[in-house]
């Protein structure tokens, strides 16, 4: 008889010690989430504004992944996919890669300095599931000026390929 007190005890003491853990546990995630996910946000006035894009001119090409499939889409047929890699890395001068003094202009490459790299990748055959090794060429850009562009031209471009 004296066995089921001291488990009644027990457990009460352990729910005593466990609850106010618990508790503090479930406090600490919720003021953790949300710090990860609201911040409180800035307010530039006219001249702070300018001064990010001042400081991000065109000019240097920037690194832009690109996921191999899609840009592969247009060069090989649909009897194949490409295993790897995944992505490949290209710099790039796009509307993106920096900022020019006019609404008119966007960062696109000089035309000297564009060059290819050679990548072998892995393409896999959907009617037989067998794998080969496979060379392309990707377009890379080694400068950029600003230059008068149309929307169009501003829109997102992606790196030429082809196959060797």
């Amino acid at each position: 008889m004296l066995i089921q007190p001291i488990k009644y005890d027990f457990c009460l003491r352990l729910f005593i010690l466990i609850t106010p853990i618990l508790s503090n546990t479930a406090q600490s995630m919720a003021t953790n989430n949300k710090s990860h996910h609201h911040r409180t946000p800035k307010r530039l006035n006219f001249s702070r504004s300018l001064e990010p894009s001042e400081n991000f001119l065109c000019g240097e090409p920037q690194s832009r992944s690109y996921n191999l499939r899609d840009l592969m889409q247009t060069v090989h047929t649909n009897s194949e996919i490409v295993n790897f890699p995944l992505y490949i890395v290209s710099k790039r001068c796009d509307v993106h890669s920096g900022c020019c003094k006019s609404f008119n202009m966007s960062c696109t490459p000089v035309e000297s300095a564009i060059y290819h790299d050679e990548i072998e990748i892995e393409i896999e055959s959907l009617q037989t599931n067998r794998t080969r090794k496979q060379w392309i060429r990707i377009e890379q850009h080694g400068e950029c000026i600003c230059a008068v562009t149309n929307s169009d031209q501003r829109n997102y471009s992606t790196p030429n390929i082809e196959m060797l």
